[in-house]
């Protein structure tokens, strides 16, 4: 099987604490999770081009979490991309994007490429691209959007789950059994947030619903957020990779 290599281009949470940029990573350098508006700023610092994306998946429509893409699709306007782009999302993620982005820039749709938007709903099995395949995973945040999601992926005989924003919920759990490495969000040290989980109380649950050799990964983090001696866990920072 081969390696994966997951790279953050952020790991904040919506508050960007100690000026951390808004998390979302990627995956082998292809498949970006998440479009956070600090997206373009740390691609570039990484020297990562954008055009070079197959695809970009959003748990949700919170603004840490999509406020980006209308950057990415102005970078593939103006810069020269020419290839295709799966931009995959919970149902309603065209419509959003279309409306803010032609809102911002005018014209931002009028393009050499094309776009393939795909809405995800759980119990669905899409083809991202080059191999990679997700499932999407219903998941517990603000009640007040329509959906949110995490995703269960599939990747060169490998597993990862991405547990999006969440609380505690069935729906992480089962990311957390049928995952090889999990990236999951840790909001909080011991803050009890209705909408996100926190280190002491809820992320050794995740821990512990984990096979013993899985990796879990913390992001979308608050201030002061560490491993806690919790077995086979990492805290990632910006910019940073795991090759796994």
């Amino acid at each position: 099987m081969a390696d994966m290599n997951l790279t953050f281009i952020g790991t904040g949470n919506a508050f960007a604490p100690g000026g951390s940029c808004y998390n979302g990573f990627l995956v082998n350098g292809r498949f970006l999770f998440e479009a956070p508006p600090s997206a373009m700023p740390s691609l570039n610092k990484l020297g990562l081009d954008a055009n070079e994306l197959e695809a970009v998946i959003i748990s949700h429509h919170h603004g840490d979490h999509f406020l980006g893409l209308p950057f990415l699709l102005l970078h593939w306007k103006y810069m020269g991309r020419t290839r295709p782009i799966r931009i995959i999302g919970p149902p309603g993620t065209s419509a959003l994007a279309k409306d803010i982005g032609l809102k911002v820039y005018p014209g931002l749709l009028d393009i050499a490429y094309e776009i393939e938007w795909i809405e995800a709903t759980p119990g669905q099995s899409i083809e991202a691209g080059s191999g990679l395949v997700i499932e999407p995973v219903a998941v517990e945040h603000d009640q007040r959007l329509d959906w949110s999601l995490g995703y269960l992926c599939r990747l060169n005989g490998r597993s990862f789950g991405y547990t999006g924003d969440s609380r505690i919920c069935e729906g992480v759990l089962d990311l957390a059994r049928r995952s090889d490495v999990l990236i999951s969000e840790c909001a909080s040290v011991d803050e009890t947030i209705d909408v996100h989980m926190n280190l002491r109380d809820d992320i050794p649950v995740v821990r512990a619903a984990m096979r013993p050799e899985s990796q879990l990964i913390l992001t979308h983090l608050g201030p002061g957020v560490e491993t806690d001696g919790l077995k086979n866990t990492a805290v990632a920072h910006d910019l940073q990779s795991f090759r796994t």
